[in-house]
């Protein structure tokens, strides 16, 4: 089964390294702002070789996994699955999705049964725009090099980290989103940054509440009125606070 490691932590399997040219052994070294090679061709689920470049016309959502991967490349993916029908963008349009095995041994047959069984969760999502991908050990370690992800066979597993790369349109590596259950949110802030090929962090949690989704222009904007009411909520909290114990000295005095 597959072994998750913390990205850019020590452990006793990598490390995060600085080197640009080789990500550690296990692990990711973030490469933003970096570029796909021209040349990788992988094969997709119907056995068609593929140029993951060329591929790469609009922004992309790669989740680098292996398909018999039973515990973390399994729950990622499947967290994806049932986050794609929340994303307020239209697939094949704004966005689209790779899922691509790090297993020379996965097949195309393989990777067409994993589709099937993500698809049904994802609840009509095109499937010309989650395509899963296969290759030989030389394509697979050059790509996997290129987006800085570090990852070693134990056994018949793999030990590996669980992230999400996002790509703008030119191939451009702009953001990584870490973890097993990504957010709808998380994915939209990564899929719009990618469009306009700016550069990210990861996005966490709590700075979901302070945007909202604005269809007109597909992206996020800053909610003035939800940080405005949680600003007056806690001024009134404070206040409160400060009267309760004001009248707690008094009554002391």
């Amino acid at each position: 089964m597959g072994q998750s490691a913390p990205a850019g932590e020590p452990s006793a399997h990598g490390q995060h390294m600085a080197e640009p040219s080789r990500p550690p052994a296990v692990g990711v070294s973030e490469k933003l702002g970096a570029f796909l090679p021209e040349d990788v061709v992988l094969r997709d689920e119907e056995g068609r070789p593929v140029n993951v470049r060329k591929l790469v016309t609009l922004p992309t959502i790669l989740a680098p996994v292996y398909y018999s991967c039973p515990n973390e490349c399994n729950l990622l993916q499947g967290s994806l699955a049932q986050a794609l029908p929340q994303i307020g963008l239209t697939p094949g349009r704004d966005y689209q999705v790779l899922s691509v095995s790090f297993d020379e041994n996965d097949t195309p047959a393989a990777a067409k049964s994993r589709k099937q069984d993500y698809l049904a969760v994802a609840h009509g999502f095109p499937p010309e725009d989650w395509k899963f991908l296969t290759g030989d050990a030389a394509s697979i370690r050059r790509l996997m090099d290129a987006i800085g992800f570090g990852f070693k066979r134990d056994g018949p597993a793999f030990k590996h980290s669980v992230v999400l790369v996002a790509l703008s349109p030119e191939g451009k590596i702009t953001r990584y989103l870490y973890g097993v259950r990504p957010l709808a949110f998380d994915i939209t802030m990564a899929v719009t940054d990618a469009a306009e090929g700016r550069l990210g962090l990861s996005v966490q949690r709590a700075v979901a509440f302070c945007y909202s989704y604005d269809p007109e222009s597909r992206r996020y904007v800053f909610d003035v009125m939800k940080v405005t009411g949680l600003s007056v909520l806690a001024g009134v909290g404070l206040f409160v606070l400060f009267l309760f114990l004001g009248g707690r000295k008094r009554k002391r005095g």
